[in-house]
């Protein structure tokens, strides 16, 4: 049992926890392999306890930190192909956008759209045409402007921060109008569901 044990966890404790820090803020862990101007090779074990290699473009990496704390850096700041940002720019603006994935909430978002979704439906007869609420919703959830959570920001000097800013709400945005839908594709549901049991019991 002890030997099967340590069997599985040979793959892990042999790789490095090398990082590479996407752009768009994921950190990924494993073992860096190769790397070039076009695309970084990393290994890493998956939660079945298999080996997987996989090519990442550089395009898409901020930079990589190998085991020792040692940082690569991958992005520049060029105009031309549309890297706008200095190097400390982008590490604030994924700072943000970090931040905003784990800790921006938009209940509004989701409860509205659910109520709309639900109250459309039964309110107003509808089948077919109730499809178009989700996606309208989701266009309405899009324009306010994103407040940062309360208690989401880990970094305290990131606060008042313009590209922190900005980073938190591209990502931000992009959870309401996600959520939106999913909760208005929710109410939508619920609502034909019980506009059906209604007609059924008349």
């Amino acid at each position: 049992m002890l030997i099967g044990l340590l069997m599985l966890a040979l793959p892990l404790i042999s790789f490095s926890q090398d990082k590479i820090q996407l752009m768009n803020g994921t950190v990924l862990t494993g073992k860096l392999l190769v790397s070039s101007s076009f695309a970084i090779q990393y290994q890493f074990v998956k939660k079945s306890g298999k080996v997987k290699v996989l090519d990442m473009p550089t395009e898409r990496v901020f930079s990589t930190i190998d085991s020792t704390g040692k940082e690569t850096l991958w992005y520049f700041q060029d105009v031309i192909v549309g890297n706008d940002l200095s190097v400390d720019e982008m590490r604030w603006f994924i700072k943000g956008q970090q931040d905003a994935r784990d800790g921006y909430k938009s209940p509004w978002a989701t409860w509205g759209g659910f109520l709309l979704g639900a109250g459309a439906v039964i309110g107003f007869d509808l089948e077919v045409n109730s499809l178009l609420l989700p996606p309208i919703w989701a266009g309405i959830s899009a324009f306010p402007r994103v407040n940062v959570t309360k208690g989401s920001i880990r970094d305290p000097l990131m606060e008042g921060n313009e590209f922190y800013a900005y980073g938190y709400s591209r990502v931000g945005r992009t959870k309401r109008v996600l959520r939106g839908l999913l909760g208005s594709f929710a109410g939508v549901a619920v609502g034909l569901l019980t506009r059906s049991v209604i007609n059924n019991n008349q």
